[in-house]
């Protein structure tokens, strides 16, 4: 299974990680033409899972940043959620709802929540550390290990943080199984740091920060890795919670909104959230951002007024999640 020029089938974990550090890649630099990065992505992941195969035949593990496909028992597994996809979208027609304007509309809310220029990668800059924000999406693991390879971040201490929930039924650390997960995708020889008590955002913002500095290492700027609907918050709440960070930047898989809602970024279909679930997640993202600097979790952001109004239309479409910091 070895291409031409690069890895043979003798060195199955350096093909792994060219394949994982091209995919990871392309699914995180959103500057290059969109048809050029789409084929890039496939065929990087398409690289990816045969290098994956001859190495983690029993795990499941995205096959790119964006676990379009995944690898379970040998075998690759394409479009696991479509069928919930299509009963999701149908359940809304039956409702009435315009199903292509309400996806249009969310996917308004998912961009301005994952982009933002004050948040973009300085390469001038000294960071003194990456933080990894866990979360159920464990493909974000991808998104960090192609980022830090791409930008010969070595040097710099990663840091991964995140409990094990008892009340997910959880044995793992959170911190544990993205450390893991990066590692299978090809995360190098980085001088790891582990917080396997932070509960929410803030825990892991002011833990992680904590961390870098007792290991010396100044914070005026970090950098960020979570999914990219928890970026605008994430970047809200290292600013909040690390009162000597000048600058974050805030890196994400760069996955339009209807492909999260059909593939997500877990590793195992049976724990994957339903469709519903996640645009209700991502509508409660602006909840959030009202209310959570007035309660001391994050700093101010302003919401434009397009942004008001398609949360606005879509309230009773997608019900916005409570709060949970």
């Amino acid at each position: 299974m070895g291409r031409a020029g690069g890895p043979g089938p003798g060195d199955p974990a350096e093909f792994m990680r060219q394949a994982a550090e091209r995919a990871a890649q392309s699914a995180t630099t959103g500057a290059a033409d969109t048809s050029s990065r789409v084929s890039q992505l496939a065929d990087a992941g398409r690289a990816l899972a045969h290098g994956l195969l001859r190495t983690d035949h029993d795990g499941a593990v995205p096959v790119d940043a964006t676990a379009r496909a995944l690898i379970r028992d040998g075998h690759v597994h394409g479009d696991r959620w479509e069928p919930a996809y299509t009963e999701w979208l149908q359940g809304l027609r039956d409702r009435g709802v315009d199903t292509d304007r309400a996806i249009a509309d969310l996917g308004t809310i998912w961009d301005f929540l994952r982009h933002d220029p004050k948040w973009t990668f300085d390469p001038s800059l000294e960071y003194g550390g990456v933080l990894m924000f866990g979360s159920p999406d464990i493909g974000g693991a991808a998104a960090l290990t192609g980022f830090v390879r791409h930008r010969g971040l070595t040097d710099v201490p990663v840091v991964f943080s995140g409990y094990a929930d008892p009340g997910k039924g959880d044995t793992v650390p959170e911190a544990v199984r993205f450390r893991t997960q990066a590692e299978k995708v090809g995360l190098g020889a980085h001088r790891i740091l582990e917080d396997r008590a932070a509960r929410n955002t803030g825990e892991n913002a002011t833990n992680s920060l904590e961390l870098l500095r007792e290991n010396g290492r100044a914070v005026s700027s970090v950098i960020g890795v979570c999914t990219p609907q928890h970026a605008r918050r994430v970047w809200a709440t290292i600013m909040k919670q690390g009162p000597d960070v000048e600058h974050a930047a805030v890196i994400t898989a760069d996955v339009s909104v209807e492909n999260f809602l059909r593939y997500g970024m877990r590793t195992d279909a049976a724990r994957a959230a339903p469709p519903g679930e996640t645009a209700s997640a991502i509508m409660g993202e602006i909840k959030r951002l009202d209310d959570y600097p007035a309660e001391g979790h994050i700093v101010a952001q302003a919401v434009p007024d397009h942004i008001r109004d398609t949360y606005d239309r879509l309230a009773e479409v997608f019900r916005p999640t409570g709060k949970r910091f």
